[in-house]
């Protein structure tokens, strides 16, 4: 549960942070938009996309941003060996894709992040660089406290420029 926490909270700094940049490169620009449980939420609020090299066994993409009623998503795609690739990425126990979507407050926090609670995430990217990436993604998320609650994810495309974090 601390992993989770982090990693969202993560998410969440890296929004505030980027969306702070006053510089016309730093600025992400993009779309995103998800069905959950069949409603259509349009990320069109502090959209950010960042990547983190970490120069050794893995890097990541993180892409967050908020929708209507500051209802908020977390994408987040692990790349083994550093290399960035197209394909489909899938949370498993050996690897952390991951979804997550909360509520203004967190008064609700639903996440695909533990194969084992019955999450299910997938990430895929048509195409990624270090400057763009645009794909799909779908899951199950489960409610961060109570497991016997769940979201359906479908319809998830995004397109969005990506900033390399330093």
């Amino acid at each position: 549960m601390k992993l989770k926490q982090s990693l969202l909270a993560l998410g969440l700094l890296a929004t505030a942070a980027l969306s702070a940049c006053e510089k016309d490169k730093d600025v992400v620009v993009g779309t995103c938009s998800v069905k959950i449980d069949d409603v259509l939420v349009n990320i069109n609020k502090q959209l950010t996309a960042t990547y983190y090299d970490t120069g050794s066994v893995n890097s990541y993409l993180i892409i967050s941003g908020l929708g209507a009623d500051n209802q908020g998503i977390t994408i987040n795609v692990v790349f083994p060996d550093t290399q960035l690739k197209p394909g489909t990425y899938v949370l498993s126990n050996s690897t952390y894709n991951y979804l997550a979507w909360y509520k203004s407050g967190f008064s609700e926090a639903y996440s695909a992040d533990d194969v084992n609670d019955g999450g299910i995430a997938t990430i895929t990217l048509e195409s990624i660089s270090e400057t763009k990436a645009k794909g799909t993604f779908s899951g199950k998320l489960i409610n961060d406290v109570d497991i016997s609650l769940s979201k359906t994810i479908t319809e998830g495309k995004f397109d969005v420029n990506v900033l390399r974090m330093k």
